[in-house]
């Protein structure tokens, strides 16, 4: 079954705790607790011997491993393993509807979190202010992001007309595929595939389901076909002469329209024309291509015309695009009444510690005077006796 569209859940693994302990236990000097381990990362890998998704299960909930924690005599913990993700060529992933990669280059990768923080170990975190710290740094907590990954065949030619146009038949003889073949509509429910091996460079080409007005806005299978251009160097035109309800210049005019409502930049793509089923017609239609691909005539110069569009074709429309990973050092402040609640990764880094209650209070207050997140409750209009939540910790504001 071919899948082009998969939702899943994906997680780092959380990072390992710090370790608390000392060379002299009874003084508590000489700090010697190990680091925890970061926990494994989310990573997104281009295999280009994947055809599609459908080696991920939808709706499925992937995790990396976890870092494990630090322990006595300075003994860091284990990173966790990555998660790693194979994908085909030409997937973009995306999430909250925001494309953050558009993957196309074999071997490429995509970090879409470098995984849980590990938390310092009393030894690590050792100053001229706090020599001998009674506390230490917790793991980041395990990070869940809802991925869409959506596949667009990696394919040199697309074949698209409206439905029952030949295109199965045009593919077949092209390229002798076993493309379904009916004479009814939407035959094809799903992207045929073969190669035309007439050059020195093996041209793939892909037979599209039959495409219908107002597939831009997701009728029929509308948006699903039209995903699958994106990728492609050259679109040939099937136009249907045979047809009762839409002339060839209708049909012509229904392609171009749902081609640009659905992405602008498929202007920009090859086309070449052709009118199919020139057998059943009384005269040829001049501007353009005139084929019967059930009877195989002027297929020859067809396949020459391909051929030179795509020697003189060097770039995809789309190419290797990474926008940002999800993961930040960031806050957010909300305001009700005088209680001021903050969360994010800043809070966690000042409020991520275990240990002795009291040095574990005073360093938390001391990242907090120090963190920019003051400066944030302050241009929000922070006053003296006002709340701050941090998590499950809170108190009064001042200055």
């Amino acid at each position: 079954m071919f899948v082009d569209h998969i939702n899943l859940t994906v997680s780092t693994g959380s990072g390992g705790s710090g370790s608390i302990s000392f060379k002299n236990t009874q003084s508590k000097t000489s700090p010697n607790g190990g680091s925890g381990g970061s926990g494994g990362g989310i990573k997104f890998v281009v295999n280009n011997s994947l055809s599609d998704l459908s080696h991920i299960m939808t709706e499925s909930s992937l995790k990396a491993s976890n870092g494990s924690d630090g322990n006595k005599n300075f003994q860091n913990g284990k990173d966790g393993e990555d998660l790693i993700i194979e994908i085909p060529q030409g997937t973009q992933i995306k999430a909250n509807e925001q494309t953050l990669a558009d993957m196309h280059e074999n071997k490429s990768e995509f970090i879409l979190d470098k995984g849980g923080k590990a938390g310092a170990g009393n030894f690590a975190l050792a100053s001229n202010r706090v020599p001998n710290p009674e506390f230490a740094e917790r793991g980041q907590k395990r990070k869940s992001y809802k991925i869409n990954l959506l596949y667009s065949i990696y394919s040199d030619v697309v074949i698209l007309g409206m439905p029952n146009a030949g295109k199965s038949t045009l593919i077949t003889k092209l390229t002798n595929s076993n493309a379904k073949i009916g004479e009814y509509e939407f035959t094809t429910t799903s992207p045929n595939l073969g190669v035309i091996n007439e050059s020195i460079y093996p041209i793939k080409i892909c037979d599209l389901p039959g495409l219908i007005q107002g597939a831009s806005e997701g009728v029929g299978l509308g948006k699903k076909i039209l995903n699958h251009i994106r990728n492609t160097k050259i679109v040939v035109y099937l136009l249907d002469p045979t047809r009762l309800d839409k002339s060839i210049e209708e049909q012509l005019k229904i392609l171009d329209e749902e081609l640009e409502l659905f992405d602008k930049n498929y202007l920009k793509i090859q086309k070449i024309i052709v009118v199919n089923k020139i057998d059943t017609q009384t005269y040829n239609y001049e501007k353009f291509f005139n084929i019967s691909a059930k009877n195989s005539l002027n297929l020859e110069s067809l396949v020459s015309e391909i051929i030179n569009c795509y020697k003189n074709i060097e770039d995809r429309l789309y190419s290797d695009y990474q926008k940002i990973s999800l993961e930040n050092y960031s806050y957010e402040i909300h305001k009700e009444g005088r209680e001021y609640k903050c969360s994010g990764e800043v809070v966690n880094h000042i409020v991520g510690l275990s240990g002795n209650i009291d040095a574990v209070n005073q360093e938390i207050f001391f990242r907090f005077e120090n963190s920019p997140l003051l400066a944030g409750l302050k241009s929000k209009g922070i006053k003296n006796g006002d709340i701050v939540k941090l998590e499950n910790m809170e108190f009064e504001y001042h200055e």
